[in-house]
């Protein structure tokens, strides 16, 4: 009797066992959410609706982007790590992840709450000016700028955002006086109060281009020492800062406890598909480097960032302040 009872008992662990086997095998098998921190239109949202329309043809299971903005990216990031750590909601991350554990009191959730899984992507940031300044070269602006009797007014994506240390590393390097505007509408926002001449400039990526084609607004510097192949803009090194290197950069994250063959799949697919030429090409017409790590590849790189970004930080405290 005993014997036959634990012949009961082990199949039934057998067949659990080979139930969620067959459950993570499976994944996905229902649609999946790239949560995004951003407004709709922006080159994030771009970039995580390209790999969500390939995913979707390579999962055979609807991918769609859910946006989510606001609170510098916490609203967003807050959500996915409180989501069912099943794979089915996934983060997309920008730098503002990590600027934010130096900057946001008392987040709603911890660093933990998350597992890396992939980078997506660079992205360069360009200094934008004003179509009206007296200006043609980065050297001739910096000229104009230190003549003026008032600090240049930049424009912001928020607090801590790639655009504002970029700004701030200019500023820093150049000696000239800045004041900052965070945008709650994103980088779009900013770049519309350039073109309509409210601000000075600002730092931002090939978004600008066909603004800067048109004479709407001029781009002086690509804010990475060297130039980016197939962008008519001199990197840093060329205009006389060669230790300047402020890019922007986005990947995927997911819940902590994520089962590890799904963060995996994840991971692979995703780096599988930025690397198809349409994608790199959709990717480099938005002025995206496109990415792809292991995810212990892309978790050291986080690492690695927090330490860089900690010491700016540290170091520029008294103006990363609202």
């Amino acid at each position: 009797m005993k014997y036959i009872r634990k012949q009961i008992i082990w199949a039934a662990l057998v067949g659990a066992i080979s139930s969620f086997s067959s459950a993570q095998s499976a994944y996905p098998d229902k649609p999946v959410t790239i949560v995004v921190p951003f407004a709709v239109g922006g080159s994030s949202d771009s970039q995580a609706r390209v790999v969500a329309a390939e995913l979707s043809k390579k999962w055979k299971q609807p991918v769609v982007v859910e946006n989510r903005a606001g609170g510098q990216t916490v609203i967003a990031t807050n959500y996915v790590a409180k989501a069912k750590p099943d794979g089915y909601t996934i983060l997309y991350i920008p730098f503002a992840w990590i600027t934010n554990q130096f900057l946001v009191k008392d987040l709603p959730y911890k660093t933990t709450d998350l597992t890396a899984v992939t980078s997506l992507g660079r992205y360069p940031l360009a200094l934008l000016v004003r179509s009206d300044v007296p200006a043609n070269t980065t050297e001739e602006f910096i000229a104009y700028a230190k003549k003026l009797n008032r600090p240049l007014n930049f424009g912001v994506a928020g607090i801590g955002s790639s655009m504002h240390l970029a700004s701030l590393e200019f500023s820093n390097q150049t000696g000239i006086p800045m004041v900052y505007a965070p945008y709650k509408g994103g980088s779009i926002a900013a770049l519309n109060d350039l073109i309509g001449k409210q601000i000075d400039g600002i730092f931002e990526g090939a978004v600008y281009k066909p603004h800067a084609d048109s004479g709407r607004i001029k781009a002086l510097f690509l804010g990475q020492p060297e130039r980016m192949p197939g962008w008519d803009i001199p990197g840093a090194k060329e205009v006389g800062m060669p230790n300047f290197d402020m890019t922007a950069w986005y990947g995927l994250m997911v819940p902590a406890q994520t089962p590890s063959d799904i963060v995996q799949k994840i991971s692979k697919d995703v780096t599988d598909l930025l690397a198809l030429p349409d994608v790199r090409n959709r990717f480099a017409s938005m002025g995206v480097i496109p990415g792809g790590m292991t995810p212990e590849a892309f978790q050291a790189f986080l690492t690695e960032q927090h330490k860089k970004l900690g010491v700016f930080i540290e170091r520029n405290r008294a103006q990363l302040t609202e």
